[in-house]
Parts: structure tokens; C-alpha cells; sequence
């Protein structure tokens, strides 16, 4: 039998058990703690930074705001956002299907309505505006169509076709090319698909009657 232990000088039993910790290995466990928590909110941060475009991005328009003005405009509120810790700072998510009215700055998804193949390679698409809505586009200006092809980010330029008083829908014409990656894209597409576009952009309008036939009339006719 293990002989237990006699009362101390006070006639008090002494108590066994584990001896208290390092005071510095106690410390340890919350810094240990806080270092993961901030590690793991900086990787979310880093999450939602905005990624560069990649050349295949820009649609070559000049249109104003470009896609890599919009990536370093979404750059700099993200680093605000970081700095304050504040993520509500940051943009929102893209706006559902069949908005009323565009954004130079967002994609905004619209759904085909109709889509009609004329030629081989040509497409007449018409996508649905809620409420009759109507964009009121100029002759002149064009929409940014935003695709995506084996992985790959593509933007291009096109011109609506449809009046500028059209209510409730706007329509292009597409040409699609054998090697072309947006013509791929826009093959795969069919009634009830969503596109995401943006615009409008153009400021060389056309103008009815502009041009007097007095002023033509006065024009030298140049050298043969």
C-alpha cells in the first residue's frame, strides 16, 4: 500500500496534483490564436481583390470607362475597404437578368427572347427589357457583350440594330468567324440564354439632315 503523505507543519494535508503552467507557455496559446484568425482573414481578403484583366479583355473601342480603367477604379475600393476592414465598401454582386436600364461601368445580364440565324454565320438576337421599357440608344453607339471561352475572358464591340424607340427589347446582328472566340460563344447561345453586356458608348452620333445638299453642293470635287 503506497503510504500516504502527513499533514504539514500546520497540520495541513498537502494536496497532489499537476503543477501550474509557465506562466510563458500560457501567453503563448491566445498570440498562437490571434496570429491564425489573422491569417485567415487576410487570405479572405485577398479573395476578393479585383484580378487584372488579360489583353483578351479589351474590346479595342477606346470605349471610356475601359475594362482596366474599371479594374484599377475596383482596385483602389478594395484597398479602402481593406485598410478600414470594412468589406461593405467593396461593389456588389452583378445585377439579375432583364434590367431597365444599362451601366457603362457593370455587366448587366439580359435574356434572349429571340434568335434568329439569317445566313451561315450570321445572327439576329433580340433580348427581352422588363416593363416595355426602352434604352433610348443613338444611332452611333455600341454595347460591350461580355463572353467567356474554354476558361478565357473575351470582350467585344457591337452596334444595336433595333430603333432607338423600341420598347421592351434591343437587338443586334452578329457575323460570326471560323476561328473566332466570341463567335463560338455566341453559337452555343439560344432562347432563354443570358448575355452580359454594358454601355453604351460612342459620342460620333448620327444626325438626320445634318448635312445640307447646298453645303455638298459647294464641296470641290478633287483631282482626278
Amino acid at each position: 500500500m503506497r503510504e500516504g503523505l502527513g499533514p504539514g507543519p500546520h497540520g495541513v494535508r498537502p494536496v497532489l496534483g499537476r503543477a501550474p503552467s509557465c506562466p510563458s507557455q500560457a501567453g503563448q496559446a491566445p498570440l498562437m490564436m490571434d496570429e491564425r484568425e489573422e491569417d485567415a482573414d487576410e487570405e479572405a481578403w485577398l479573395q476578393l481583390r479585383p484580378v487584372e484583366p488579360l489583353p483578351s479583355q479589351c474590346c479595342g473601342s477606346g470605349c471610356s470607362p475601359c475594362v482596366f480603367d474599371l479594374y484599377h477604379r475596383e482596385l483602389a475600393r478594395w484597398e479602402a475597404a481593406r485598410a478600414s476592414k470594412d468589406r461593405s465598401l467593396l461593389s456588389g454582386e452583378e445585377s439579375q437578368s432583364c434590367p431597365s436600364k444599362l451601366s457603362p461601368e457593370t455587366f448587366l445580364a439580359f435574356c434572349i427572347s429571340a434568335m434568329d440565324r439569317l445566313t451561315e454565320d450570321t445572327y439576329h438576337v433580340r433580348f427581352a427589357l422588363p416593363r416595355n421599357c426602352q434604352f433610348s440608344l443613338r444611332p452611333g453607339q455600341h454595347l460591350i457583350l461580355r463572353g467567356k471561352v474554354d476558361g478565357l475572358e473575351i470582350q467585344r464591340a457591337y452596334t444595336p440594330i433595333s430603333p432607338a424607340n423600341a420598347e421592351g427589347y434591343f437587338e443586334v446582328l452578329i457575323k460570326c468567324y471560323p476561328t473566332g472566340l466570341m463567335s463560338r460563344y455566341v453559337k452555343s447561345w439560344g432562347t432563354g440564354h443570358t448575355a452580359f453586356w454594358r454601355g453604351p458608348f460612342g459620342d460620333f452620333f448620327y444626325k438626320a439632315n445634318q448635312v445640307s445638299a447646298s453645303t455638298l453642293g459647294s464641296r470641290e470635287t478633287p483631282p482626278a
